[in-house]
């Protein structure tokens, strides 16, 4: 009820701001929020003060802020964004005015806070049952190259991951379990008729041939634009009712399988491919790396690479299964771990446009 009705009065205020836009006065605890081409901002001094981060060495070339559990690097002008040295890509890049960097209010809610604080990402009910998706099969082989084709190497890493799956206590549906063909709107009904769910569709990547690396995709937020849109609809994203879920599965699983196979990082990233548009349950597709690579291509088709990812996938999403269904941790400061991000706490300073 509190964050409601902080949401409100930001929402009030909001409506309330004159178009040419103000800064009012306020403690110093309060957040400034800047306008920027339409897009809201929060300034890193602010995020700071709320996780309680210092500036610290990190990334070269990056600003980089943190405690001994965390270090995040963001750079003026790009959308890369680090933690812990693993890759995202944001929704909007970093800006910087008068020397204060700043960071969107969107990305914020939606990829930094449940990343870093992922525990608070409470789903009803649990979580009994994985749906694995094989990418592709059947006439779709999906990328090809002289070294694999991905339709097999997809159903040979869903195979491995759910027998670790299983084996861990978990229910497991898949898509396909043959060589057959499956349209993605039957893949999602799947996993919208299945209870206490989430979703894993798995593919691998065709690129450049000097491409490789793995990365993982999300459904991009309302409001922002994604490079990676298969399907033009605006409607029916479903998908973003568990945005938060999403960007917490991803960083699980994506960060186990940078770190189990040393693969490039090639960044969480967000997407609306229409296999991940209308699914009510949490949900990404993995890129596992590059067929098209002479190198990565003749890696991805052997059993033991193969293993390695499942693995990955495996500890990521019971991991994540662990996480969410924990109790967060009790905090005197909402500082430090309490409450929800908005884009702010619950004063705010005004809006400044900047052009």
């Amino acid at each position: 009820m509190r964050n409601l009705l902080r949401y409100l009065e930001l929402m009030l205020v909001l409506l309330l701001w004159p178009a040419s836009g103000f800064i009012a006065q306020a403690d110093s605890d309060d957040w400034q929020i800047w306008k920027v081409d339409g897009v809201e901002y929060v300034e890193m001094t602010d995020v700071c003060k709320f996780y309680r981060y210092v500036p610290k060495e990190g990334r070269p070339g990056f600003k980089n802020y943190g405690s001994k559990a965390h270090t995040i690097s963001v750079k003026a002008g790009k959308q890369d964004f680090y933690v812990n040295n693993y890759r995202y890509i944001l929704s909007f890049p970093i800006r910087e005015h008068n020397g204060e960097l700043l960071i969107s209010a969107v990305d914020m809610k939606k990829l930094v806070d449940p990343v870093l604080r992922p525990v608070h990402n409470k789903q009803k009910g649990i979580i009994t049952t994985v749906v694995i998706d094989a990418g592709h099969g059947g006439h779709d082989a999906g990328a090809v190259s002289p070294w694999a084709r991905e339709k097999d190497c997809n159903l040979s890493v869903a195979r491995r991951l759910k027998v670790r799956l299983e084996k861990a206590g978990l229910k497991v549906v898949m898509t396909r379990d043959k060589d057959f063909f499956l349209t993605l709107g039957q893949r999602v009904a799947i996993a919208n008729q299945t209870p206490n769910c989430l979703f894993v569709s798995i593919h691998h990547n065709s690129g450049r041939r000097a491409a490789k690396g793995i990365e993982t995709f999300t459904l991009a937020p309302h409001g922002t634009t994604s490079p990676f849109a298969r399907t033009r609809r605006r409607e029916a994203l479903a998908g973003n009712n568990q945005d938060s879920a999403n960007i917490a599965l991803a960083t699980a699983v994506h960060s186990r399988a940078i770190r189990n196979t040393g693969a490039i990082d090639r960044g969480i990233q967000r997407a609306r491919f229409s296999v991940l548009c209308t699914i009510t349950r949490p949900a990404i597709l993995f890129e596992g790396g590059f067929v098209s690579n002479p190198e990565e291509g003749r890696l991805i088709s052997t059993p033991a690479y193969q293993d390695k990812l499942a693995d990955s996938l495996a500890q990521g999403i019971l991991s994540y299964i662990a996480t969410i269904q924990s109790k967060p941790l009790k905090t005197r400061n909402t500082r430090s771990g309490g409450g929800s991000i908005h884009g702010g706490s619950n004063k705010y300073r005004g809006t400044t446009r900047l052009r």
